[in-house]
């Protein structure tokens, strides 16, 4: 049975599912897993009427899936009551960067009665979202910000292991994408936005200041990876992990690229903006994006992942757990969709009740995770001294 709400289509039997930025870098992968899942129905949602009404035929061609489009722009004064009409009951908002947004889009969905999922990693966007827990609670909606790489995927790992500990003080990560993967510019601008700009870290119990893509060093994931460059981020995870964990005393946060020379380059534009040549490097992604793209073909489609955990045993000893994460065939952009979509598909199922607003830390479990990774080639790795 077909009811027809608002301007389009919606099947009565399966959960309708939005998704903005549905045929972009992440939000497309996030509209092609849940059109192979059984009892969703899927919305790609864009600013480009040719884009995702293309994108949603390729998917209903490769899935067999239910699949519609629709025209949405989140900067226009419309986008509430054009969200409100489409019939949904859950939005992802994929359309990054995060840094400098508001609660618009949020706020619109809770409004209108809708669960809200997004993949934001911006600190101050996560780590302010709770101002709308009152709202999401009154309108008996669950809204979820940072379900991706940080905090989703890194507070399930920690959650893990935690039992582990007598006493975790200390958690040292990072991220490292390879070279050939597919690339958005919203994530080159979400890097650039804080390169070389200072911002506040929990290290030895007090905050202190760093920068952007500073501290250049090198960690060594297990083969075939090896050794990788990584630098300083700002991840919302820096403000959110020392209160849910109260005994930690160090929070430091990593990413980094394959090729060196790109990595360095990096590093040097973050001096740059450290001394106030430039302000904000932000401004050039198109242009660094289009760069960065001249060498793709260089390096391997390997991604990997680290969480290092520091502290005391149950037997009162010093202990150091290290997981992590390899994503190869390109599979690495795979991984920051993965908790949407287990979100996702945990609120279609009714499994998950909770309602208001928080950022996305202990929604869901590694295992959760692990199992929507077996499609891929992604695997982990637990080493403990």
């Amino acid at each position: 049975m077909d009811l027809f709400i608002g301007f389009r289509r919606i099947d009565s039997v399966k959960f309708p599912v939005l998704v903005l930025g549905g045929y972009g870098n992440f939000g497309g992968k996030i509209s092609e897993s849940l059109a192979i899942t059984q009892g969703i129905s899927v919305t790609v949602a864009g600013r480009s009427k040719q884009k995702s009404e293309l994108f949603a035929d390729q998917l209903r061609q490769r899935t067999g899936g239910k699949i519609d489009s629709v025209v949405l722009d989140i900067n226009k004064k419309d986008f509430k009551d054009k969200i409100a009409r489409t019939g949904v009951k859950l939005v992802i908002h994929s359309s990054g960067p995060f840094q400098g947004q508001n609660y618009d889009v949020a706020q619109a969905c809770i409004e209108s009665g809708i669960h809200y999922i997004d993949l934001a990693d911006g600190r101050s966007f996560v780590n302010g979202f709770d101002r709308l827990d009152a709202k999401a609670k009154e309108n008996n909606v669950l809204a979820v910000t940072g379900a991706s790489s940080v905090p989703g995927l890194s507070s399930a790992v920690i959650d893990e292991y935690f039992s582990a500990f007598q006493e975790l003080n200390e958690i040292h990560y990072g991220i490292a994408p390879g070279n050939r993967a597919d690339r958005g510019e919203a994530t080159v601008k979400a890097i650039l936005s804080y390169t070389g700009r200072q911002f506040k870290r929990w290290q030895n119990s007090q905050w202190e200041d760093t920068y952007g893509w500073q501290e250049i060093h090198r960690y060594k994931f297990p083969d075939p990876v090896g050794r990788r460059w990584l630098a300083s981020c700002d991840i919302p995870d820096l403000e959110l992990f020392p209160g849910h964990y109260p005994s930690l005393k160090t929070v430091r946060f990593y990413a980094g690229l394959e090729l060196g020379s790109l990595h360095l380059g990096l590093w040097l534009l973050s001096w740059l903006s450290r001394f106030r040549f430039v302000d904000n490097w932000s401004r050039y992604s198109k242009l660094v994006t289009r760069m960065s793209c001249w060498f793709q073909g260089l390096g391997t489609d390997i991604g990997a992942m680290y969480i290092q955990l520091k502290g005391i045993d149950l037997n009162g000893q010093p202990k150091i757990l290290r997981w992590n994460l390899i994503a190869e065939d390109g599979h690495g952009p795979q991984i920051p969709t993965i908790p949407s979509i287990i979100l996702a598909k945990k609120i279609a199922a009714g499994s998950l009740q909770e309602k208001g607003a928080k950022a996305c830390v202990g929604l869901f479990s590694l295992m959760d995770f692990t199992e929507e990774t077996r499609m891929w080639n992604i695997w982990q790795q637990v080493d403990e001294y």
